[in-house]
């Protein structure tokens, strides 16, 4: 099947820099992805399967590891394609595709690598493709081998009688009251569901506040306006990713993360993920006192790390009108406050130095926070503002 006249019509991501690196932004990914002729591929053949074969943008996933279905087993599927199965209600992989750029021929060795990947994920159709030709396959059971189809199949024909086409309607969150929120009860039960968003030291005003930050967080419905700024440029909030950051000490923050899109002050573009979470006070054998971290990260091409780790226990300070400041020292692990200080003073726009303090902003707890409320958003601009700086830091000391 000739690919390249239907392939011109799909249409690429946006395209921006990091890095000194042209990249794509993958909406299936949420993130930044170096371009390249293989990775073009990837994205157009992605494209293709969603808008011309059916596939539902949630059911394409993307550079997926063959350890998520198999222990120790390596590899990466370049794309699989999933179903939703009506008995289990649960996600499994039905189509894997291999995508390789358009000098390589779809020889046996292309062929066996992708049926090797589709036996491991149990699925029943494979794809190979190098962007000029493509080739689809089904397992044969009887014969116990790939034969080749005639054609590309759409989604629902790729479905047997136990998968349905699974309809994705966004839901309204419900969030908290503001009399829920003073209920201390009912913030301890809502903190052990899942991961900690405060710590079990944390008294009663900065639990109010977590709960009511991180529910902010999950509130899709408002975004964090897009705003030209004289550290960066908030271009877009890209809401919620599930994501593990860590930090120098080895420490693991997993969890729900709101990611925002933004342009540095130097053009390059940045991923910046805010969340907050509960600290446990038994850490490594050592017992410590267990305090709410306000963490925001920053993604890189291979690695990704925590560029602010906020103890909000020690350096919040919560006013009698319920209001709670915050400020920080501008301490990096194996830096001088000093630079960061000096940083925030020269190039800092929301942010203010007073009495060699780092000034972030205030919230009024008082009320819900929505992050399209202008108070919570200059919070929210501070943050990032504060985190872009603190890796130059990094930047300038590597340098």
């Amino acid at each position: 099947m000739d690919l390249k006249n239907l392939l011109k019509s799909m249409p690429l991501p946006a395209i921006y820099k990091r890095d000194g690196k042209e990249c794509y932004f993958d909406t299936y990914r949420k993130k930044l992805i170096e371009i390249t002729p293989e990775e073009t591929v990837r994205q157009k053949i992605a494209k293709l399967f969603e808008i011309k074969y059916g596939v539902p943008e949630e059911m394409i996933s993307l550079e997926v590891p063959m350890s998520y279905y198999a222990a120790g087993v390596s590899g990466r599927a370049d794309i699989v394609i999933h179903a939703y199965d009506t008995k289990t209600q649960c996600c499994y992989p039905v189509t894997v595709i291999e995508c390789k750029n358009e000098t390589v021929l779809l020889t046996d060795k292309v062929m066996n690598q992708v049926t090797r990947y589709c036996d491991i994920v149990g699925g029943k159709y494979v794809v190979l493709t190098n962007g000029i030709d493509i080739r689809m396959a089904v397992y044969d059971e009887k014969n116990d081998a790939y034969a080749f189809l005639e054609e590309l199949l759409p989604y629902n024909k790729m479905l047997n009688e136990e998968y349905v086409i699974p309809e994705f309607k966004a839901e309204e969150y419900i969030r908290f009251a503001m009399s829920e929120l003073r209920n201390q009860d009912k913030l301890k039960e809502y903190n052990e569901m899942g991961s900690w968003i405060f710590g079990a030291d944390s008294n009663s005003e900065i639990r109010t506040f977590a709960v009511n930050f991180y529910q902010s967080l999950l509130d899709v419905e408002h975004k964090l306006p897009s705003k030209k700024l004289k550290a960066f440029e908030m271009l877009e909030d890209l809401g919620l990713r599930y994501m593990d950051y860590t930090n120098a000490g080895g420490g693991h923050y997993n969890g729900d993360y709101r990611t925002f899109l933004v342009n540095d002050r130097f053009g390059e573009t940045q991923l910046i993920s805010v969340s907050i979470f509960g600290t446990d006070s038994d850490f490594r054998g050592e017992k410590r006192g267990s305090y709410t971290s306000l963490v925001v990260s920053i993604d890189k091409f291979k690695t990704s790390h925590n560029s602010l780790q906020y103890n909000v226990d020690r350096f919040a300070n919560v006013r009698n009108d319920g209001k709670i400041c915050f400020a920080h020292n501008g301490q990096i692990g194996g830096f001088k406050s000093q630079s960061v200080i000096d940083k925030v003073s020269q190039y800092g726009c929301g942010l203010q130095i007073v009495n060699t303090k780092i000034k972030i902003g205030e919230l009024d707890c008082n009320s819900l926070l929505y992050l399209d409320a202008p108070d919570v958003a200059n919070y929210m601009y501070n943050l990032i503002e504060y985190a872009l700086l603190r890796e130059e830091v990094r930047t300038d000391s590597r340098n």
